[in-house]
Parts: structure tokens; sequence; C-alpha cells
């Protein structure tokens, strides 16, 4: 009879995750264990401060350097107030301020050896990110190839600083320089460079995956990345393949993750984002290019888990952006006051489902089970039934056919 059931479903073209599921792992919130910062990243649950913030800080790092221009960490400060707030021009002039300071001091010191991997660093990052800003227009690629080979020194200095964020940066502008096609992909090509194989594991190492999700995470909280179509695609094919940390070998990953992170890219899609692929669609058509994980079905336990997930962590950043604000407009600032946060209640970031979802699917695939059955059923009853009407409609006109073809009688003429 199983063999009739799947037979049936087959037939009437049910989606084969009816019967057949990958998921083993147990709840969402036990693959989320050790990845806090993670899922941070996914729901936007992490620290974005408010732009008084970074002007106040501004103020103060210029009048600092007025007095003590050797300061090499102010010019840092300086340069990424200028960037969060959007005025590029103004962030690369104070790396160039700081290189021409740079290049006075014995660069075999230790401390100086660590200003010029910021400095680096930073150039790179504000020019890709003025560039962004402006538009992102690729006849000024000129201007991405230069923060690629910037990123490429601050590697050759600190291969192994912020987490590894710069080795995936790298490995993100190097994509934007040279993107790969579109046209003819079955998927919106990554920035990883892993191909459809690796999705399924044929290929990556999950250690290479697990060190690709964490520097990945990095662009997003410490770059300019949580808007990046294309920075949470390949988040999703890479929590896919991370198995670290699980007694399961090198099979399966963050699935629950994964799903979470094709959920973000759908969010940033229907805001008008889209990929930084000069060929890649736009809308509708770019997210059916976005690996969906198939086998988190059903919906309904990770969709509306995301949804409140998001409003939770916007909300939690509306509130704490309204105590800084506060804050700041008395001209308090936590740089230099230590008792800023006083006051301040941080609430606990909420879990992940604790609702196992290979029962949840189970719950589904019973469901579509007895309608599967009640097609087993209902068919064959409603077969027979049809034959019968048939049959009775049939043996119906054969009966008038007869009767119309029997010869009438004549009635004898009455004697007069």
């Amino acid at each position: 009879m199983k063999r009739t059931l799947m037979a049936l479903v087959l037939t009437l073209g049910l989606p084969l995750s009816v019967v057949a599921c990958l998921w083993d792992r147990d709840t969402p919130a036990d693959e989320a264990k050790g990845m806090p910062e993670v899922i941070a990243v996914l729901t936007g649950r992490f620290e974005r401060n408010p732009p008084l913030f970074y002007e106040m800080r501004l103020a103060r790092v210029q009048a600092q350097l007025q007095n003590h221009p050797e300061d090499l960490a102010a010019y840092d400060d300086a340069g990424v107030a200028c960037d969060r707030l959007g005025r590029g021009d103004e962030a690369i002039v104070w790396m160039n301020t700081k290189r021409g300071q740079l290049e006075r001091l014995d660069e075999t010191r230790p401390d100086v050896k660590e200003q010029r991997y910021r400095y680096h660093a930073n150039l790179g990052t504000f020019l890709v990110h003025r560039w962004v800003r402006q538009g992102g227009d690729r006849t000024r690629i000129d201007e991405v190839k230069a923060a690629r080979d910037e990123i490429a020194k601050a590697l050759a200095i600190n291969p192994n600083a912020h987490f590894g964020r710069e080795k995936y940066q790298l490995l993100a502008l190097t994509w934007i320089v040279d993107p790969p096609k579109v046209e003819g992909s079955q998927y919106l090509p990554n920035l990883l460079g892993w191909s459809f194989g690796d999705i399924y594991g044929q290929e990556t190492d999950p250690k290479d995956a697990d060190d690709a999700v964490r520097g990945l995470a990095g662009l997003v909280v410490l770059g300019n990345a949580w808007e990046s179509v294309d920075v949470f695609h390949a988040l999703n094919i890479a929590l896919q393949r991370d198995a670290v940390g699980y007694e399961r070998g090198r099979e399966g990953g963050r699935n629950t993750l994964a799903y979470l992170a094709w959920l973000r890219c759908c969010e940033l899609v229907d805001a008008g984002k889209n990929s930084m692929l000069p060929d890649s669609p736009k809308g509708e058509d770019l997210k059916s290019l976005l690996y969906r994980p198939d086998f988190t079905k059903p919906d309904s336990l990770l969709d509306p888990a995301f949804v409140e997930l998001r409003a939770e962590a916007n909300a939690w950043h509306t509130a704490r952006t309204a105590f800084m604000t506060k804050q700041l407009k008395a001209g308090r600032h936590p740089d230099t006051d230590s008792t800023f946060w006083n006051g301040y209640t941080e609430q606990p970031a909420p879990g992940l489902p604790t609702k196992s979802v290979p029962d949840t699917f189970k719950t589904w695939m019973k469901s579509r089970e007895q309608l599967a059955w009640t097609i087993v059923i209902a068919v064959p009853v409603l077969g027979l039934g049809l034959i019968a009407g048939l049959s009775a409609i049939r043996s119906a006109k054969v009966r008038r056919r007869q009767a119309e073809a029997r010869p009438r009688e004549v009635p004898s003429e009455k004697l007069s």
C-alpha cells in the first residue's frame, strides 16, 4: 500500500519533499549553539550607533590631533567616523594624513607594523564604501581595484586580524572587479566561488565553511554589508556546509541558519536591493536565482520565527538608539563617560525556536499523507460512481434507441 501511495503521489505531481526529508538536527536552537554573532547578523540584532555618536567622536579626535598629531589611533577613529557618516572623501583624507605620520617612523617597530595594517585595511574599506555609496559605477572600477590592493597589503601584514574578515573582503572585492556571468546560471554566483556541488558537500571542508561563516558575519558587523544581497547569499551557502562542532561527520550543515540567511536575502530584494553583479536581474527574477534550502520544509516554523526575530531586533535597535541619542544630546559620550550606560536596561536576545524542525516536518508530512490517502480512497469511489452513472446513461440511451426502432402497431379500422 505504501508503494501505491508513493506512485499516486508522483502521478499527481505532489512535491517529492512530501515523502523525503534531509533534516536531522534536533532543533533550530541546538543548531545555533556557539554562533551568537551569526544569529545577531541574520536578525539585525547587533550594535549600530546613531550619526550623533560619530559626529561627537570626530569632533573629539580632531581636537586631540591638533595637539597630538602623533596619536596614530586617532586618525583611525576620525576616518571611521567620517565613513560611518557617509563622508568618504574625508575618511580617505584622514588615512592619507596618517600615512604621512607613518612614513616618519621606524617600520620595524611592532606598534608601527600594527598601525600600517590598520592604515591599509581602513583605506581599502573607505575606498570601496565610497564607490558603492556613489552608485557602484563600473566605469570607475579602478577605485575597487585600489581598494582590493589595499586590503591585500593589510592581509600580508596581519592575515588573522578581525577573525579573518579581510580574507573574505578581499574575495568580495576580487569578485566585483572580475565578476562571474549570471546569464545561464542556475543560481546566483556566490562571492566564495563555490560551485553547486559544494552546496551538497562534495568539495568544501566544513572547517573552511565555518571560517567563511564567521568571516562573512564580520563583514556585516564590522563592515557595511548589512544590506548586501551578495554577502547574505554567500552566508546561506556557507552555512549549509558548516558542520563544524557536530557529531555528524562531513555531511549536512546549519540548515536552519542557512534558511534564515535566504529569508534575509529575500527581505533585501523586496526592499529594492540588488546584487553587485552587473548582469544580475532584479526583483522576483533575482529571488528565483537565490539558492533556497529546500529541505527546510515546512515554512510554518521558520518563516514566522524570522519575522518575529526581525521585529524584536528592530525594536531593540530603536530603544538602544533612543537611549544613546538622549545621552549624546546631553553632552555625554561612551568614549569619555564611564557612566554613559547607567540606566540602560539591556533586554536579552530571544532564542531560536526550540521546537524540532523534523517533528514539525513530520506533522506537515502527515497532513499531506492524509491528503494522499483521501485521494487514494476518493478516486476509486468517485471513479466507480462515475462509471455507474455513465453505464446508466448508456443503458437509457440503448433502451430509447431500441424503442424507437421497434415497428409501431397500426390500429384496425372499425366496421361501419
